[in-house]
């Protein structure tokens, strides 16, 4: 059972009883004091900061102080109420069982998006991830583990964290639901975040890291991120304390006049914007047209907004939930007129009620603030699991093409973020297929997985729990070799627990060839009980952080083009953007250019600018993506027909695939009132291939498609405000590609374009095909001076090539897991526990003779796709024609790099070695992050 010790019981208890049993006064209402109030742009929140000083954790919003900030989600939409989206809407479609966990089909949410609408509208808020936790995770914390924390939500309502796949979803974070409390390593994460009420939510976060020794516990203090849900611009709020305010405002009126206030709640009935369909409107009036001041709206007793009163009249349109919510309205009138103040009583409303109700009766006092259904703590002070076992079960229905995995802890108290990796052999560093998520309450999870481009291969199955930081397990992996993907099959892991005894050493077993029949729908963790209102935790004094700012934190200036970086590497996995970057020329005037702004920390230890010449980004089998039947949409072609595959770059994070997106945040958009276009062309490819870059629709619906290969009309991404943009990069065949990306304004080209080298690892052996070169750009009307090939880093950044990166390795500190992900590692640390589970290799054909492999090295580009990769495994030579643009992007003869150039030279006719030329290979390819030993793995095969 998850226990307290009396210490902890005797911390939690004060922390929950300093908070006053009464409805609080203003604090917990408005936030026009707040330094930074964030709407209409990208933001992360909770981002979890690492002070190796204090040893403990604080939290910020980017980089200020997340207490003194707040979200702001006001209503937005795109296009007309015909055929446009409300983007701050989410209705829950028909036919998505897996979107119970929002309520009922048709029912609509308040929502920040997934995929925002015209300059990040309403807001692009997701979770962050600091370089500080993320350096230190591996030497600082046990097993590599930290956590982000949902202590509780306090609001007029549920609200859900989650991210949408098309066809389901992965739930991050729930007020409710408290199997969904932890983030395991957080990542760079952008999600939908909803709410069932408008109104103020207060989300209590804090971070847990236990000692690498495994005796002291990090945490930060709980910290409130306060989420503004409709209503007003909260900087624009007067009043700081309604209930002093009210008292102290006129009781009766000065002048005889017999008005009557009311509130009125009615359907809305304009269809000016896509969405209007589903909001209330809430009408205030003093009965007296000469009256001013101010009316403050609340629901559930939360605030909404507050709104001047002009003509005795105020008007809010809200959207209210699909369950009744508690609506009242305070008015404090202006000390120079007559009117005097006045409570409306609470009364009861939802989007379902179709008739307009009128409230004339009066109120007492000040409604407190009161959610009928309160968000459970989530507090522990430890959480002890007495049977470490933990069963991996995958089935396959007959006629069915994913498989089901169930995982299942023996005991129901361990909270861990579990990941399951097929990998081709035992010592390769990216997984062909993959799968992550969390056991929370009751210690189970069920998810479908299509282990296509795995089944019926000999795989390496490796198994990666991390167990919560709190627990008395620690950090295990196992793994199972030659592994046929069947349509049953399973293994079980034993965590290691802290204090026992060792166990005694016991003859490998193998897996379990007939397992379980596995859950046909996923599991319901038994759900915590409705608690009663409880005092909600009070955040604990916030650790001094070091000069914090007191404004939104203004982007460092862009580097000039002779300040990327030009070492080749290879991406692999982690965020990246293909940036438009803004500079000065030498007259003062704006310059720009194109960059690949590398968030990965793969290949440097910090976020740094390269040219786009210089990167390859490696796609492995594990991108492969098939479609599926509820992407029937028309819009979806872009991936292929119905049941075809591709190789799908995803718009929402995977922790083990690379993650491209666009960026103009650097850009000042005042001098460009048309805009700034980015546009993308396929330079050339596998022959037959295309590529294509598209957003999808909410909860699959229609998408947009931005680029498209074969159509050119579908070539540009048009913006006309600081944009930073993710969506599915697809590649339909194996092999190399190389995509030109530049920017222009109303025809202007602001930066001329440049070549980035994407390479697809097929699942297949030999199947490369020969590259077909493209039509070729048309020239630039304004040449764009390329860049230098000064190797200096971004000003205040180490060269990349003295922050080597972190070596492959097993299951880690250093290694993601759940809904966290792939933190870089410093030094090797060894899992706390690590079995290897072995086939005979007698019960089945023989591996070589069955196995499917990839296609050429990982990361092979350009020359050494020709020449190391022909030399390997029959890929046709390299290809030629490739036209003037792509030719003086600066690729050469060899953009994979020196290690693609030593493996090419290294390997000798005769098939054999020079341990001369392995040398050279290893070194630089342990700098670009790959590590010497998967790669000299690949060429081999």
């Amino acid at each position: 059972m998850t226990r307290t010790s009396p210490a902890g019981a005797i911390a939690l208890v004060l922390a929950l009883a300093a908070l006053p049993l009464a409805a609080p006064p203003a604090s917990a209402g408005p936030d026009q004091d707040k330094d930074w109030i964030v709407s209409g742009q990208h933001v992360d929140a909770p981002v979890p900061v690492w002070h190796a000083d204090t040893k403990s954790f604080s939290l910020n919003t980017i980089t200020t102080p997340m207490e003194r900030t707040a979200l702001w989600l006001p209503k937005a939409w795109t296009g007309d109420a015909a055929s446009g989206e409300a983007k701050s809407q989410l209705v829950i479609p028909k036919g998505r069982a897996d979107l119970a966990f929002l309520g009922g089909e048709g029912t609509v949410l308040n929502a920040a998006p997934q995929n925002p609408g015209p300059g990040n509208t309403p807001i692009w808020a997701g979770l962050g991830a600091d370089a500080s936790a993320e350096w230190a995770a591996p030497d600082e914390f046990d097993g590599g583990t930290y956590t982000l924390d949902l202590v509780n939500v306090d609001g007029p309502g549920r609200m859900e964290m989650f991210i949408d796949n098309g066809d389901s979803v992965y739930r991050f974070l729930s007020s409710h639901d408290t199997a969904y409390r932890s983030v395991y390593n957080p990542r760079h994460t952008h999600l939908y975040t909803t709410f069932t009420q408008p109104g103020r939510y207060t989300a209590n976060f804090m971070v847990t890291a236990r000692a690498a020794d495994g005796t002291a516990l990090y945490t930060s203090p709980i910290t409130p991120l306060v989420w503004q849900v409709g209503g007003e611009d909260p900087k624009e709020g007067r009043i700081k304390d309604v209930r002093s305010a009210y008292s102290a405002a006129r009781a009766e009126r000065s002048d005889g006049s017999d008005a009557r206030p009311s509130l009125t709640l009615a359907p809305y009935a304009g269809r000016e914007h896509p969405g209007d369909e589903h909001l209330t409107e809430m009408s205030f009036s003093t009965g007296d047209p000469s009256d001013t001041g101010r009316v403050w709206l609340t629901v559930n007793g939360y605030f909404l907004t507050e709104l001047p009163v002009e003509g005795g009249a105020a008007t809010a349109r809200e959207l209210l939930g699909n369950a009744d919510a508690s609506v009242q309205a305070v008015y404090i009138p202006d000390e120079a007129g007559a009117a005097a103040r006045w409570i409306s009583a609470p009364q009861a409303y939802s989007q379902r009620d179709q008739q307009a109700v009128t409230v004339t009766d009066g109120a007492a006092q000040i409604a407190p603030e009161d959610n009928p259904d309160p968000s459970p703590v989530w507090n522990p002070a430890s959480i002890d699991v007495v049977d470490g076992a933990v069963s991996v079960r995958y089935t396959r229905a007959e006629g069915a093409k994913a498989h089901t995995v169930a995982i299942r802890a023996r005991d129901p108290q361990l909270r861990a973020a579990y990941k399951i990796e097929f990998f081709e052999e035992k010592g390769d560093f990216t997984p062909w297929c993959a799968v992550e998520g969390t056991l929370g309450a009751g210690g189970a999870d069920v998810k479908e997985q299509d282990l296509g481009v795995c089944k019926d291969q000999p795989m390496y199955m490796r198994v990666t729990l991390r167990p919560h930081p709190r627990s008395n397990a620690t950090l295990t992996s196992a793994g199972v070799e030659d592994l046929t993907v069947s349509d049953e099959f399973g293994t079980e892991v034993s965590l290691k627990l802290r204090g026992a005894p060792e166990p005694a050493p016991s003859p490998s077993p193998q897996p379990t060839a007939a397992p379980d029949p596995a859950p046909t729908a996923a599991p319901s963790p038994s759900p915590s009980p409705s608690p009663s209102p409880s005092p909600q935790p009070t955040p604990a004094p916030d650790p001094a952080p070091t000069a914090p700012p007191t404004a939104p934190p203004v982007p460092a200036p862009d580097p000039a083009p002779s300040d990327l970086l030009t070492v080749p590497v290879t991406l692999s996995r982690g965020h990246l953007d293909l940036r438009v970057t803004q500079g000065a020329d030498g007259n003062g005037m704006p310059s720009y250019a194109m960059a690949v702004k590398d968030d990965t920390r793969t290949a440097a230890r910090a976020s740094v600018l390269r040219s786009l010449p210089s990167v390859t980004l490696a796609v492995h089998p594990n991108a492969y993506y098939v479609r599926p039947q509820s992407l029937s949409d028309p819009g979806y072609d872009v991936l292929g027909a119905v049941g075809a595959g591709s190789y799908v770059l995803p718009q929402t994070q995977n922790s083990d695939i690379v993650w491209p997106g666009f960026s103009t945040e650097g850009v000042d958009y005042t001098g460009l009132p048309d805009g700034v276009d980015i546009g993308v062309r396929l330079l050339d490819g596998p022959a037959g291939a295309y590529a294509a870059f598209f957003q999808s629709g909410s909860l699959g619906g229609k998408p947009t498609v931005h680029f498209d290969s074969r159509d050119p009309s579908k070539s540009a991404i048009h913006t006309t405000s600081s944009t930073h943009m993710h969506g599915n990069w697809v590649f339909s065949a194996p092999g190399t590609y190389h995509i030109a990306v530049g920017a222009s304004s109303g025809g202007r080209v602001l930066a001329a374009p440049q070549a980035l080298t994407v390479t697809v690892e097929g699942t297949r052996r030999p199947g490369g095909a020969t590259p077909s070169p493209a039509p070729p750009l048309p020239a630039p009307t304004v040449p764009g001076a390329p860049p230098s090939q000064d190797d200096r880093a971004r000003p205040g950044t180490p060269p990349s090539q003295d922050d080597r990166a972190p070596r492959a390795q097993e299951p880690s500190g250093g290694q993601g897991s759940g809904a966290g992900g792939t933190a870089p590692v410093k030094s090797g640390i060894k899992p706390a526990s690590s079995t290897t589970r072995r086939v005979s290799r007698a019960a089945s054909a023989p591996a070589a003779a069955r196995r499917t492999a990839a296609t050429g090295a990982a990361g092979a580009t350009g020359a050494q796709s020709g020449a190391q990769s022909g030399a390997q495994s029959g890929v046709d030579g390299p290809q030629s024609g490739v036209d003037a643009a792509h030719a003086s992007s600066g690729s050469g003869s060899n953009p994979g790099g020196p290690a693609a150039a030593a493996a090419a030279v290294g390997h000798g006719g005769g098939g054999s070695w020079s341990p001369y030329w392995l040398l050279l290979l290893m070194i630089p390819a342990a700098l670009a992050g790959g590590g010497a030993a998967h790669l000299i793995g690949r060429a081999r095969r």
